[in-house]
């Protein structure tokens, strides 16, 4: 499996570190010795079946390790152009350059090929962790694969991590920073998609694109997890899945500074 890192977020001009970090890019941000995007790199060299890797959002001259193929290419103006970008530099250069009469056209990724797709601001995410993430991925058939934490799991690792929470009658939840996804769908649905990631944050505004219905049964603590990845593929047309990780830090960004000095108090812990 390739792997995605999206790196082109930048700081707010307002964040007192900002004018200290190369072009305000996040990823830049230097945490327990490293950038949080070569943290992210150190995560997926410790990961099993990682072909290649390529870097969105990063200078070309920016220094980078990786113990699979690497390459960095700029960031596109959104998330969802960005991940276009990437497979499309993907599946121009992939394996299947020569293909014997009746394979699919040159370039092109088998159906069923998927990528890993990492945020460079979760810096505590593990070669382990992206293990169990992809081997789900594969074995569970969907078009694109999120990761999710509960939040006593949450709470009870990183008591003050100030995340937000979407309550289902069967679960409350937090979204994670590692996802997957089938190369073969990333220009379908492209419009919703851009939306869902704009509101992303905001689990009422993700009900209101789905529908009055499904907002309605959120309000009312009505809404099952499954319920509401029925409601999300109706919309966008692909097979969705939501993996319950048992690791917090799969969800622990640094967003705020309070959540940047508990990642580097937890970097510190580990040595």
């Amino acid at each position: 499996m390739d792997a995605i890192v999206l790196a082109g977020g930048r700081l707010p001009p307002e964040d007192p570190t900002s004018a200290t970090v190369p072009g305000g890019l996040t990823c830049l941000q230097v945490v327990g010795g490293r950038t949080l995007v070569q943290r992210s790199l150190d995560a997926l060299s410790n990961a099993r079946g990682i072909e290649r890797v390529i870097v969105v959002g990063v200078p070309s001259e920016t220094p980078l390790t990786c113990a699979h193929s690497l390459e960095t290419m700029p960031a596109e103006r959104d998330m969802i152009r960005s991940l276009q970008a990437a497979v499309a530099r993907l599946t121009a250069t992939g394996p299947n350059a020569a293909t014997p009469p009746g394979a699919p056209p040159a370039g092109a990724p088998p159906a069923d090929a998927q990528a890993l797709v990492v945020s460079a601001d979760a810096p505590l995410v593990t070669g382990e962790m992206l293990d169990w993430m992809r081997d789900r991925a594969l074995d569970g058939g969907a078009d694109v694969t999120i990761c999710a934490v509960e939040r006593a799991v949450m709470e009870a690792r990183f008591p003050s991590s100030k995340r937000t929470f979407v309550r289902l009658r069967d679960a409350e939840l937090c979204g994670g920073h590692v996802a997957a996804f089938r190369l073969a769908i990333v220009d379908r649905g492209v419009e919703l998609a851009k939306r869902l990631v704009n509101a992303r944050k905001n689990p009422w505004q993700i009900a209101a694109l789905v529908g009055p219905g499904t907002l309605a049964a959120l309000m009312a603590g009505r809404l099952t997890l499954a319920q509401a990845l029925r409601a999300l593929e109706a919309r966008i047309g692909l097979r969705l899945n939501v993996l319950v990780s048992p690791y917090a830090e799969m969800a622990m960004d640094v967003d705020e500074p309070a959540q940047l000095a508990l990642v580097r108090a937890e970097l510190e812990a580990r040595g």
